[in-house]
């Protein structure tokens, strides 16, 4: 059976979830998420997703509201490209029966599917409904409109579907349902979607999501596989808070340490083979008479076996202050990029720097210094004297909002043409007291690049960071 794999993970191009009860007492619970992922230069990646939920339950009816729109790219290839809506509601005729309306439209462009639309009735059964656990089963006759492969049919067809959902406890849920649609005459020609997932609340605002779907097509267009299969990870976010969960007021003790990571995954196979890695390290220890500053981050994605992003880029630098705002560093900075042909970049450095600003919740520092270059380069050795100089900028808006920035710069004084920069940005948002959700770009600039090799590079990334 051919396999078609899809990631997305908010460890990765990170999903944020956002989910809002209109009124404190509001029958609608209304959920959304996004993620984005972006790579431009000698790589070109995008990768974006979106989804919306919805659900009323008042008396004696339901709704159920959703839709997704998935989409990644590498090079030009269109790896993922799909959207979906789907809509259901229910009666309740007694305390276990109901009837109800469902219709449907989904379009994949890498499975050639340009549409399948589906409309239908049901009769359902209730055979557990409680505050804790509910399952139920339906059945029903409809009609189906789809174009693939460039063939248009129009389906008389069954639906057989089932839907389940309990609370383990206070901080979990489960939920899993199918939908069965086979053609009214053939049951050989069907399509089945399976999901599951739990939330597991980690505030009294924020909880983690982690699902799977499963799409199967019996009949696939010539050249596609009939499978897919979707892995989901990404945060709830409630506007009133969750009920079973409130702060507990306690506090953590300050360490001059402060450390944080994050690791993103992404994977495709099947029609298309892609993977995707990012993980960052960060860390800082400060008191005050000195400084030691780490941080370091590897990314890396290949698609249909070529690479398309492989870099290391790692610093290590320690401050030693005098008075109150300046300070004598020296520095040590590490980059490998196998796109730009770089086989290494070793940077050493002594640096003067001097905080403009330098309050608790504010910074801004320049430095710059003498150091010595040594690199491969398109397959070229080479060492050389050259000039560093920094900036950098953080800023704590408020309990749950830090904003951090840097541009950095390599000079070599012998050959003006000769110089690097590099820009970071990165905003984190409070989640928890450890986890945080982060945006961060970067952009690379090399003046003097390997033959054949563009001169910047540019990433934009989402995802969850821990801090300890």
């Amino acid at each position: 059976m051919n396999k078609s794999l899809t990631l997305l993970t908010i460890l990765s191009f990170s999903n944020l979830v956002y989910s809002e009860k209109t009124q404190p007492d509001s029958p609608w619970k209304v959920t959304g998420a996004a993620s984005l992922g972006y790579a431009s230069g000698n790589s070109d990646n995008t990768s974006h997703s979106l989804q919306l939920s919805a659900e009323y339950a008042k008396d004696k009816n339901e709704v159920f509201l959703d839709a997704d729109l998935l989409y990644s790219e590498s090079n030009g290839d269109t790896s993922t490209d799909s959207f979906r809506i789907q809509g259901q509601y229910n009666r309740q005729v007694t305390e276990r029966f109901f009837h109800g309306i469902n219709g449907s439209y989904f379009t994949d462009r890498v499975a050639d599917l340009d549409y399948r639309t589906e409309i239908g009735l049901s009769l359902g059964y209730n055979l557990i409904k409680n505050d804790d656990t509910s399952l139920s089963l339906e059945i029903g006759p409809g009609m189906a409109w789809e174009e693939q492969g460039g063939k248009s049919h129009d389906l008389v067809i069954n639906r057989f579907a089932q839907r389940f959902e309990h609370q383990l406890k206070k901080r979990a849920k489960i939920w899993q349902s199918i939908a069965f649609t086979p053609k009214f005459d053939d049951f050989n020609d069907y399509n089945l979607i399976a999901e599951a997932g739990i939330d597991t609340t980690i505030s009294e605002h924020w909880a983690l999501r982690s699902s799977i779907r499963y799409q199967y097509d019996s009949t696939p267009a010539a050249g596609r596989q009939s499978d897919d299969t979707t892995l989901l990870m990404g945060l709830s976010y409630s506007l009133a808070g969750f009920d079973d969960v409130k702060p507990t007021g306690s506090k953590f003790i300050a360490n001059s340490w402060s450390t944080a990571t994050s690791l993103g995954l992404g994977l495709n196979s099947g029609n298309s083979e892609s993977k995707t890695i990012v993980l960052s390290f960060d860390s800082s220890y400060k008191e005050s008479k000195r400084e030691v500053l780490l941080s370091s981050k590897y990314n890396f994605a290949e698609n249909d076996n070529s690479t398309d992003t492989d870099t290391l880029r790692a610093n290590a630098q320690y401050n030693h202050l005098f008075g109150k705002k300046s300070y004598l560093g020296a520095g040590l900075g590490y980059l490998r990029n196998q796109l730009s042909d770089i086989s290494h970049r070793i940077t050493p450095s002594v640096t003067l720097g001097h905080y403009l600003v330098k309050e608790d919740d504010l910074t801004l520092s320049v430095e710059a210094g003498p150091g010595v270059t040594f690199e491969k380069v398109g397959g070229i050795t080479d060492d050389y004297f050259s000039v560093s100089a920094a900036e950098k900028f953080t800023w704590s808006i408020n309990e749950t909002t830090e904003i951090k920035q840097s541009l950095s710069a390599i000079l070599d004084p012998s050959n003006s043409g000769n110089y690097s920069l590099a820009a970071d940005a990165q905003l984190n948002l409070k989640i928890s007291a450890m986890l945080f959700w982060q945006i961060a770009a970067t952009w690379t600039y090399d003046n003097a690049p390997a033959v054949d090799r563009g001169k910047d590079d540019t990433t934009v990334s989402t995802g969850i960071s821990l801090k300890f």
